[in-house]
């Protein structure tokens, strides 16, 4: 990954994201003008976001096993689409703050007393909003994980109430911001839309990373139902993020990019659960198959 998003960047394959969609400030790919130090950071988030997932694995028990044949696959999906690996944007951001944030809910399951965790990661998907307007999707997301994870009471709905309101009253109260400082970035539809080769190539990524995804969830639903409370409340977190993710993508179809890292994220952990719960010596055969084609993928959009 690192190899193929380096060529992307030194080969000028790749055109800087123009993406203007902070409410308040910059977006992630405006924070460091040197292109060199900018893929690197980005390289830093991608593989954070790599660590946490082993983490939620080892803690949590997601696909129930000590493989790491997720992680992998999270790095083969990232390397098709070199925009996401190759320079900060607000794709890596999204997967290391979404990431982390499921992360402090999967430790709240049956605990509603965590309310501190629950105005944590409210306040920092509230917070991101300010860079990024995508992020304002998780919200309702996150508020419905409380009732999967067993903590919905008033007291846990006004923490995320109150970690929702924090940052923006931290910014008005300092004076940081003023009102005419807000702005709401354009948005436009998928019909809409500018539609060139590049956008073609990540569209069709897009739509066969959805299909794996699904087939993944799909062929590993019945297993699912006999993992006990915990384990399916986890799963059942994991599912609604990606699918929140996967309609963002549909209705923001101009900001589809920065959803990408996550949907990888969601798509990986269900391709591990899967070759975990349908173990096979053949496994290897299809596990080769995916990775041919996302890096066929990545040749198409670098030299065709």
């Amino acid at each position: 990954m690192i190899a193929t998003a380096a060529y992307a960047l030194f080969d000028g394959a790749v055109n800087r994201i123009a993406d203007d969609s902070g409410t308040l400030f910059p977006s992630p790919n405006e924070w460091i003008a040197d292109p060199f130090i900018s893929m690197w950071v980005n390289i830093g988030l991608v593989i954070a976001i790599m660590t946490m997932m082993i983490f939620i694995n080892k803690t949590y028990n997601i696909p129930r096993t000590i493989t790491l044949v997720y992680a992998y696959f999270f790095i083969i999906l990232q390397t098709a689409t070199p925009e996401i690996t190759s320079q900060l944007c607000s794709s890596s951001v999204m997967g290391f703050i979404v990431i982390g944030v499921m992360t402090l809910m999967f430790s709240t399951f049956d605990l509603p007393t965590a309310r501190r965790r629950v105005f944590l990661a409210f306040f920092l998907l509230s917070g991101a909003v300010t860079v990024q307007y995508g992020f304002a999707v998780f919200l309702p997301v996150f508020l419905i994980a409380c009732a999967q994870m067993r903590i919905l009471t008033l007291r846990t709905f006004i923490a995320a109430i109150l970690g929702t309101i924090t940052p923006w009253w931290i910014l008005f109260g300092a004076g940081i911001i003023s009102p005419q400082d807000v702005h709401i970035p354009h948005s436009i539809n998928f019909i809409d839309a500018s539609i060139t080769l590049d956008t073609i190539i990540i569209v069709v990524t897009v739509a066969l990373t959805v299909l794996l995804a699904l087939a993944a969830y799909l062929l590993s639903l019945l297993k699912l139902i006999t993992y006990n409370a915990r384990t399916r409340a986890c799963n059942g977190l994991l599912q609604l993020v990606a699918a929140a993710t996967v309609i963002a993508m549909a209705v923001d179809f101009t900001n589809f990019i920065t959803y990408l890292t996550l949907l990888n994220c969601c798509t990986a952990f269900f391709l591990g659960h899967l070759f975990v719960i349908r173990n096979s010596q053949r496994n290897w055969i299809v596990i080769s198959a995916i990775t041919t084609i996302y890096y066929a993928i990545y040749i198409w959009r670098i030299f065709v």
